[in-house]
């Protein structure tokens, strides 16, 4: 096991280190939901988000499809706004048909990786904009926190950018075949 020193990246500051945002926990999964909800809702020019599969997010709601929706077309012209990693997608493609019709006619701004699950490294599950970010402290969503103070948002950017380095092309929005 490393130690904290050993660790590549530092810890995520939290609000009792003098961060000056407002960051709020959440403990259910319908709060995090509705954080995430508002995060899309919010508009931002980009969306980073990360899940080992996907299968506690509200991909299969229509809210959070109509959301996701509107945040597409509010500037069309964008490419690959919409930066989307994940460990394995066969949950997303089998359980969420509402997402995969969007990620199919938004496919120019949407980009779609795969990660190891050995190259995490620490990476929360969480969605990610310029102005604020919801990660969670486990896969099901349950317990984690609504983040704007600008150096954690800046050490989840960083966590998210070196996993979607790593990462191969996934997901395809249409699959060819014969």
């Amino acid at each position: 096991m490393t130690s904290a020193a050993d660790a590549p990246y530092p810890p995520l500051p939290g609000p009792s280190d003098g961060a000056a945002g407002p960051d709020v926990a959440f403990d259910t999964r319908t709060q995090a939901h509705a954080a995430l909800l508002r995060l899309v809702e919010g508009q931002s020019s980009v969306l980073c988000c990360f899940s080992a599969e996907f299968s506690a997010w509200p991909l299969q709601r229509p809210e959070f499809i109509r959301a996701l929706e509107q945040w597409a077309l509010r500037d069309p012209r964008r490419h690959e706004v919409l930066r989307l990693l994940a460990v394995d997608w066969s949950t997303v493609q089998l359980r969420f048909p509402r997402f995969v019709a969007f990620r199919q006619t938004f496919a120019h701004l949407i980009a779609c990786r795969r990660i190891a699950e050995a190259r995490l490294d620490g990476l929360h599950e969480m969605a990610w904009t310029p102005q604020a970010a919801v990660y969670a402290k486990t896969a099901t969503w349950m317990t984690g926190q609504c983040v704007r103070d600008p150096a954690r948002l800046q050490a989840l950017r960083l966590r998210f950018d070196d996993a979607w380095e790593q990462a191969v092309p996934a997901f395809p929005a249409h699959t060819l075949g014969l």
